[in-house]
């Protein structure tokens, strides 16, 4: 793991090198770099990946003044400096996904999104029925999550997070979807779709975007399907030239 010295505090990455396109992950609210490990695994050898742990999660500091939805984006593109990443392929999973669409919107170096329930807005997590975030995973699996996300929060200031989440809350990326014109990859556990659900989901008719609907599986798609999220992964990639 390594640190990047920000006007807020240090931010904790990792970056394999190597060529290619690097697959930048960016994890959900109350997780870290550990999520991705097993998704990781499952990849191909040699590609160039790329970490980021958001602030206060993790081993990144904790910030001791407001902040964003925004300044994570900015967290993002000042990390693709560091890196010299000209273009990059985001995986993003849940906030990491709404992070990544915004990203998307503003710099023309994301040429590619994999979004593993990584809404257009907080709404859309409305679309499924209730009681199948954690899918088929074990308690134990379960409470790890739980534990982890729980510790994680409690770092924060309690007005600093309420006004952060407050941004998340009013995030609403409809519009950039509409007319986005890089490779887009939805990803969607399938327990708990029922017949509101695409409505809810909010995913204009584009055809840069591709749904990918995963059986048995919840919302902790990289908890529950690793396999399966690196294989979208690997098609997010894949994609990338097939977009004009």
């Amino acid at each position: 793991m390594e640190k990047l010295n920000t006007s807020w505090g240090k931010m904790a990455y990792t970056d394999t090198g190597g060529t290619g396109v690097p697959l930048v992950f960016l994890h959900g609210t109350g997780c870290d770099d550990v999520d991705w490990a097993e998704t990781i695994a499952h990849l191909p050898p040699g590609l160039h990946i790329v970490t980021l742990e958001f602030r206060g999660h993790g081993q990144t500091d904790v910030p001791a003044k407001p902040f964003t939805l925004q300044d994570l984006v900015s967290d993002l593109l000042q990390l693709a400096d560091h890196i010299n990443a000209e273009n990059m392929l985001v995986v993003g999973h849940s906030l990491g996904g709404m992070v990544a669409l915004e990203a998307a919107s503003q710099s023309s170096r994301i040429v590619g999104l994999v979004l593993l329930e990584g809404w257009t807005s907080l709404s859309a997590a409305r679309g499924f029925e209730e009681g199948r975030i954690y899918g088929e995973l074990s308690p134990k699996r379960i409470e790890s999550i739980l534990t982890k996300s729980q510790l994680t929060r409690d770092r924060f200031d309690a007005e600093i997070w309420t006004a952060f989440w407050e941004t998340v809350s009013a995030f609403d990326s409809y519009e950039y979807l509409k007319q986005a014109s890089i490779s887009i990859v939805e990803v969607y556990g399938e327990m708990g779709r029922d017949e509101n659900t695409e409505r809810e989901l909010r995913i204009p008719a584009n055809p840069v975007i591709e749904t990918i609907w995963i059986p048995n599986a919840g919302h902790y798609l990289p908890h529950e399907r690793p396999r399966e999220v690196a294989a979208a992964c690997v098609r997010g990639v894949e994609r990338i030239n097939d977009i004009p």
